[in-house]
């Protein structure tokens, strides 16, 4: 009766998960506005709880960690939340079933203490989901600095043609790609539909997502367009400084990876002497005691 009542309950557990993996968001303007101001497409499905989460302590805590990261990785408090909770909820569903079935079968002596090991397992899988949530989002903003340090060269080479500003900026965006390039084409590409100007619309994407070089560059377009100054040696003075910072983070990634190199280099190499003289030391010391 105990394994049939288990089996009932991860059977139902697991058709209600496969409703929801199904479900369509629903149509409606709260949707799409969330959809036009930049959140996730997940939260227009997302349910009560996790919103209310999300307005609360765990959200703000997500807010801090990650900070304008959950934005450039196109995630919220929301989706995390939601990410983690559901995890841990499942691991811990699951180890319980687990310790409970074996107990039942006289496989493990029933003790209180196994209560214990859901909650770790439980803890165990939301910090999984946390580590994975800041490896996006690390892997994220690494891709959204590459693609605006090729934007501005781009935009450089491009005024060094003859190139207006403008026809500048579409050839970058033209010939770009990736994710980050990606982001940018349409925050830029939509700016007239929405009666943004150029420089104003590249200023907003760089300071929501903290790109410090973007806004530089969207005021050097803001003179060139108000002022009509020419700006091909502003942009390449920026690119240049760019270039230099991208090859200076480039020697500190190699340091980095040459340093977390030396410890295990360090041990193989300590191993395979103590592994090689063994066998001599062995028969030194046998030699001694005959």
């Amino acid at each position: 009766m105990q394994l049939g009542a288990m089996v009932a309950v991860l059977v139902a557990v697991a058709l209600w998960c496969l409703r929801r993996a199904l479900s369509r968001a629903p149509r409606s303007l709260a949707a799409a506005r969330r959809r036009m101001l930049g959140g996730s497409p997940g939260d227009a499905g997302a349910p009560d709880w996790s919103r209310t989460l999300a307005t609360g302590a765990p959200g703000r805590w997500v807010r801090r960690r990650f900070g304008a990261g959950l934005v450039t990785a196109r995630l919220t408090p929301a989706a995390v939340v939601t990410r983690v909770v559901s995890a841990m909820a499942i691991i811990g569903l699951v180890v319980l079933c687990a310790v409970a079935a074996l107990s039942a079968a006289g496989m493990l002596p029933v003790s209180p203490l196994w209560l214990l090991l859901p909650l770790v397992a439980a803890l165990f899988a939301g910090l999984t989901i946390v580590q994975d949530v800041a490896g996006k989002v690390a892997r994220a903003g690494r891709e959204l600095r590459r693609a605006t340090n090729d934007f501005v060269q781009l935009v450089a080479v491009g005024l060094t043609t003859d190139l207006s500003v403008e026809e500048a900026v579409r050839f970058s965006l033209a010939v770009g790609a990736g994710e980050g390039f990606e982001m940018l084409r349409d925050e830029v590409l939509a700016a007239p539909q929405r009666g943004v100007a150029l420089w104003e619309a590249i200023d907003e994407f760089g300071a929501r997502h903290e790109v410090r070089e973007l806004c530089e560059f969207a005021s050097s377009l803001e003179r060139q367009g108000l002022q009509g100054v020419s700006i091909g040696d502003t942009v390449g003075a920026l690119a240049t400084a760019m270039r230099d910072k991208a090859l200076d983070q480039l020697e500190r990634d190699a340091d980095r990876a040459n340093a977390n190199l030396s410890g295990p280099t360090v041990g193989f190499v300590v191993a395979t002497i103590v592994f090689l003289a063994y066998p001599l030391a062995q028969r030194i010391s046998e030699a001694f005691a005959g």
